[in-house]
């Protein structure tokens, strides 16, 4: 009975050589994950994007600015003038944190008067949120220190923080995640199912009409991803509707930009599915290649962990994610209400890698047989 077994174990070691495709992938899986939990994957969120709201305008609170970027967990990026352009930041994810210092601020802390500076903190990112506020708090703690100390009076905290949670004051965590999913769940369904689209025809034989057709590479490409794209809306609206019965997660914007945005979203997975379908041999080949693809959208998109806290090759390949500016997307219309001129940006980025996909996926189907 052994020696049967292994005349079997032997076969199936030569078929699974003969399948190169799935012996690389198998190979390459484990070296990508622990590529990407240890260190692409950092929870301890530094270099935060931050705009400035100083009504003070003194040597006193330029300085305490200079201390709070010098702690590297945030980035000064700019200047705003008041509460509607902190607003406009944080819904183009321009920033993520606004510090407010009040006027009378170097005055105050002069004579050791309480004054009170407020960290507007977007709290679309629970994980954000804890990061940024902590570290503000410790910062201002011990500046409130150093004056006690200077000024030989016994008050305590002459300078206190007031954080203010913006677009998710409670932190729910549904409200983070089901926007989420919606980007997460189309990815998934339709890469895979426009994966198997070229490969199905080869398999039954039909890939020969499309071949001896008039029809052109680009206009097969196309008519390939066109049908799905149906069922990529019937999913948005399916999850956004049960996030809002289910979980009450809010939707402030409008709903119809989200449609338009996500239209170029769904079609970017579906000409890369497609992209898939003419290099894998198999259904199964091309429905490993999806799972495979699957992992780091899901790891390096920001959909799980912060994108600001990962290293810089790392946010580098997120940015040729579409998962990536679509959750922007999706969050920041969603959670923020943010209008179109908030997210020109991402819509660039998207349109740039569908115009690549759909190229690349022309040529590489020349319409013959691979």
């Amino acid at each position: 009975m052994i020696a049967r077994a292994g005349v079997v174990a032997w076969k199936e070691l030569r078929q699974l050589r003969r399948d190169r495709m799935t012996l690389a992938m198998m190979t390459a899986l484990p070296v990508m994950q622990l590529l990407l939990f240890g260190y692409a994957i950092n929870t301890d969120v530094r270099h935060i994007p931050t705009v400035i709201y100083d009504q003070d305008r003194s040597a006193a609170s330029r300085d305490l600015a200079r201390s709070l970027e010098a702690t590297r967990y945030y980035d000064v990026v700019g200047a705003v003038r008041n509460y509607d352009e902190i607003d406009a930041a944080l819904r183009s994810n321009a920033a993520r944190v606004a510090l407010v210092i009040p006027a009378r601020f170097g005055s105050d802390t002069a004579r050791h008067k309480p004054t009170t500076v407020q960290l507007v903190v977007d709290g679309s990112d629970p994980q954000i949120v804890a990061s940024a506020t902590n570290t503000a708090a410790s910062l201002v703690a011990a500046r409130s220190a150093e004056l006690v100390v200077t000024g030989g009076a016994s008050r305590a905290q002459p300078i206190s923080l007031e954080p203010a949670t913006w677009y998710n004051p409670d932190l729910r965590t549904a409200v983070f995640v089901v926007p989420g999913l919606v980007g997460v769940i189309l990815t998934m369904t339709m890469v895979m199912l426009t994966s198997m689209a070229i490969v199905r025809e080869r398999e039954r034989g039909t890939l020969e009409q499309l071949i001896v057709s008039p029809v052109k590479s680009l206009e097969i490409v196309i008519g390939k991803i066109a049908p799905y794209i149906g069922l990529g809306y019937v999913q948005v609206t399916l999850i956004l509707v049960a996030g809002r019965l289910i979980f009450g997660v809010p939707f402030v914007g409008s709903v119809g930009l989200l449609y338009a945005l996500a239209f170029v979203f769904i079609a970017a997975n579906l000409a890369l599915g497609l992209m898939f379908s003419t290099v894998a041999k198999t259904q199964q080949q091309a429905m490993q290649m999806s799972f495979f693809f699957l992992l780091p959208n899901i790891l390096l998109s920001g959909f799980m962990f912060p994108f600001e806290a990962m290293p810089h090759p790392a946010q580098w390949i997120g940015q040729l994610l579409p998962l990536t500016h679509f959750l922007r997307i999706v969050r920041g219309i969603a959670l923020k209400g943010a209008v179109f001129s908030d997210l020109r940006g991402e819509l660039v980025s998207l349109l740039l890698i569908l115009g690549v996909l759909i190229a690349i996926s022309a040529l590489r189907f020349r319409k013959r047989l691979g």
